[in-house]
């Protein structure tokens, strides 16, 4: 007991000290409204559609952090990698920057090769192919803003920035909704979410005003800083691309074996777990930019300890949501989607445990290593494929719920071998 009362005064410090608490106010404060209106327009956007109308949106929403995946390229991570230590200075960073947007332009030339593909090898109309093209780059450059934000601890701007896509969103979704000439299809809702951020993009340099910043450099250390990011990014890219895929691997199998309906069942109960997401998002914010300061100093370790008992302390305070499931379903939905019940129980515990082992993964691209992230990445996709052909074509949205716990347990299993191995030769 007395071990646990020291940690967790360890932890009250740690928290305390150099404005994190305050830090982590604003910006959990700020997510959780962005996490709420999201939610919003979800909830609204399910409610317009049928069901196997829902599993369509489903399916393309499926695709979008796919596409976004290659839009960002790994970089809104190298972002904070490399530009915290330069910003701790006051040094500029323009280099960094200037090279990131000539791998922004890669990444949107090979986005457009792959939907021209898909346009003649697949009957997929051109329009929700530049809807999800679109789409996709847009949302980068809201995540791409937001890391330098983060780079820069400018957390007050971060907390103002974050909400807006979201008010955005569930702002025109409900004035078409209710002045449109027709009920709003998927495809209208999948143009709302995907392209009305654009509307936001412009203010980050309003908020971002009076910073040593700027996009350009001399050429020769902007071919340097291109290499390095290019080298880092490949494998944060492979790892987040494979994440991604784990992530959302359940809806194509469900797609591929099931009617829409199913796919909305399983699609409508992940949405209500936006707000872990947003948590995962805070600890990042606040985190990772230390995590890679402190990588190759003796506070690493005690740093990364209390931040693993930090999402452990969260993951405990939040297990009593695991019985609110059937409540928050029947009041959003009624009996619409009484069966993603089941769905979200099964679900619950494993985004609870991603809240613990979130830190690790931070660490791993921290300490450089985002090589080994691809690798657990590529084996958590291979294994979800494995439980997905096996159990989802019999047990449908739940075992999907299901082969999306089991793969990620393999993953963690590992990381916690990696570190203990990683401590033990540390001492």
């Amino acid at each position: 007991m007395q071990k646990v009362t020291k940690f967790l005064l360890l932890l009250k410090g740690e928290l305390l000290r150099e404005g994190v608490l305050k830090n982590s106010l604003f910006v959990s404060i700020s997510k959780v409204f962005s996490s709420i209106t999201n939610l919003a327009f979800m909830i609204y956007a399910v409610n317009l559609l049928t069901r196997a109308e829902n599993g369509r949106l489903q399916v393309y929403l499926g695709f979008l952090p796919v596409i976004l995946a290659i839009a960002e390229f790994g970089l809104p991570t190298a972002l904070i990698k490399y530009i915290s230590p330069q910003a701790e200075k006051g040094a500029n960073p323009g280099e960094i920057l200037a090279a990131s947007l000539r791998i922004k332009f890669y990444s949107f030339l090979v986005l457009v090769a792959m939907a021209c593909f898909a346009f003649f090898t697949t009957s997929e109309n051109y329009l929700t192919l530049f809807v999800l093209v679109a789409g996709g780059v847009i949302i980068s450059f809201l995540s791409y803003f937001e890391s330098i934000f983060v780079s820069y601890r400018n957390y007050l701007a971060l907390s103002i920035w974050t909400p807006l896509p979201n008010l955005i969103r569930i702002s025109l979704l409900i004035l078409l909704a209710e002045n449109a000439p027709h009920p709003l299809s998927y495809l209208d809702i999948l143009v709302i979410f995907a392209l009305s951020p654009i509307f936001v993009l412009f203010l980050f340099f309003f908020f971002l005003k009076g910073k040593n910043l700027s996009w350009s450099a001399p050429r020769v250390e902007v071919k340097l800083a291109e290499k390095k990011l290019l080298l880092f990014n490949l494998w944060a890219f492979a790892a987040s691309i494979f994440a991604i895929l784990s992530d959302r691997l359940e809806i194509f199998f469900l797609n591929e074996f099931h009617p829409p309906e199913i796919v909305a069942d399983y699609g409508t109960a992940l949405q209500l777990f936006s707000g872990f997401v947003i948590i995962l998002s805070t600890f990042s914010s606040i985190i990772y930019p230390k995590l890679s300061r402190l990588h190759d100093t003796n506070e690493f370790r005690p740093f990364l300890i209390k931040a693993v008992g930090l999402g452990g302390l969260v993951a405990l305070l939040l297990s009593p949501g695991f019985f609110l499931g059937e409540p928050i379903l029947t009041l959003l939905f009624g009996a619409k989607y009484v069966n993603s019940i089941p769905i979200f129980k099964i679900l619950y515990p494993n985004f609870l445990l991603q809240l613990v082992f979130a830190p690790l993964g931070m660490a791993l691209f921290a300490m450089g290593q985002p090589k080994m992230l691809a690798g657990l990445a590529c084996l958590r996709l291979i294994f979800g494929c494995l439980f997905d052909f096996w159990i989802i074509p019999n047990w449908g949205g739940e075992g999907a719920a299901i082969s999306l716990f089991l793969g990620q347990i393999v993953s963690w299993l590992l990381l916690i071998g990696y570190f203990m191995a990683f401590f033990r030769k540390e001492a």
